[in-house]
């Protein structure tokens, strides 16, 4: 199997499990009533554990090899994951993992990669990119459309979908820039582990948690798989096929999360989950958002900085 090959398969996958992610999380806080705090906190605090219990002799040399600057940059990123992360669970909890998805990483998460690139980076938009924008934009639209009267569901819910993208695409950009002097593993482990300690000290001193019993700790200690396994698998693509290609995949995050919560209404119909009220204008619009993705993403000169990446990869030199 080809380098490229592998790791589009890598990636695809880490989308599948953040969609089956969602729906969990759904499940958790709607079916379980577990608490929110709990729910972003203790799953990334197992899942980075596993990761820095893995080759705990990287996760050594990481700490060892960050120095100030480093730590400075691992706390930006603690910060932005923490954020987004809260928002992303509390925002499914409210309006549903189909909805969250569409609206947050299917479509506006990669939207606000490209603005903080242009704003930060002094890269321009093609013609192309900028109909791609107009074209996420659109999808936005028609997934938060009430088809009774024709209006906006835009409410909570769905603002706090994509603010927590935006946090979430300004840690893109942050874990992009460090994966080019740091290791992958020890760098996921510790942003998983450290901002769901911070989300676990912030409930707990501002009384914002309620405690599960015994069953409601053993789902959140298994629900540290998927972050786990989603966050490897989504991290290693950036420097192997570039971040270009790496977000056009993950963008079927959407898609795939409608596809896992109906499978799991299909199975179980009592469920107490909420798919969109209009499910097939909420489908093409995030069809039509994925293809603004991949329009946003044609830039030839990222093309060949990602190729370059992958070449580099390849000769073991990043």
């Amino acid at each position: 199997m080809e380098l490229k090959t592998k790791f589009v398969l890598i990636v695809l996958l880490s989308a599948l499990v953040v969609a089956f992610e969602s729906v969990a999380i759904e499940g958790a806080l709607n079916i379980e009533d577990l608490d929110v705090f709990l729910v972003s906190a203790i799953p990334s605090m197992v899942g980075g554990l596993i990761l820095l219990t893995v080759r705990p002799t990287r996760a050594v040399s990481f700490t060892k090899s960050l120095g100030a600057r480093g730590w400075l940059w691992m706390l930006a990123l603690v910060i932005l994951v923490a954020a987004g992360v809260l928002m992303w669970f509390d925002s499914v909890g409210r309006i549903g993992a189909s909805k969250e998805a569409l609206l947050g990483g299917g479509s506006s998460e990669v939207l606000f990669v490209v603005i903080l690139s242009a704003i930060f980076l002094s890269e321009r938009l093609t013609r192309l990119e900028a109909i791609g924008g107009l074209m996420i934009i659109v999808g936005v639209f028609l997934v938060l459309t009430n088809t009774d009267d024709m209006t906006l569901s835009l409410g909570f819910g769905e603002v706090e979908a994509m603010v927590s993208s935006f946090f979430l695409g300004c840690s893109i950009v942050v874990t992009t820039a460090m994966l080019r002097e740091y290791d992958l593993l020890p760098l996921c482990g510790f942003e998983l582990m450290l901002s769901g300690l911070m989300l676990l000290v912030f409930g707990i001193a501002f009384d914002l948690i309620t405690w599960p019993n015994a069953d409601g700790w053993a789902l959140l200690l298994v629900l540290g798989l998927f972050p786990a396994v989603g966050m490897v698998a989504y991290n290693s693509g950036l420097p192997k096929i570039g971040a270009s290609l790496t977000s056009v995949l993950f963008a079927l995050n959407g898609i795939l999360t409608v596809a896992a919560q109906v499978m799991v209404l299909f199975l179980f119909p009592d469920a107490d989950f909420m798919p969109p009220e209009n499910l097939a204008l909420a489908i093409m619009g995030g069809v039509v958002a994925f293809v603004g993705v991949y329009l946003l993403n044609t830039n030839p000169v990222a093309k060949n900085l990602a190729i370059n990446e992958s070449r580099r990869s390849a000769e073991g030199e990043i």
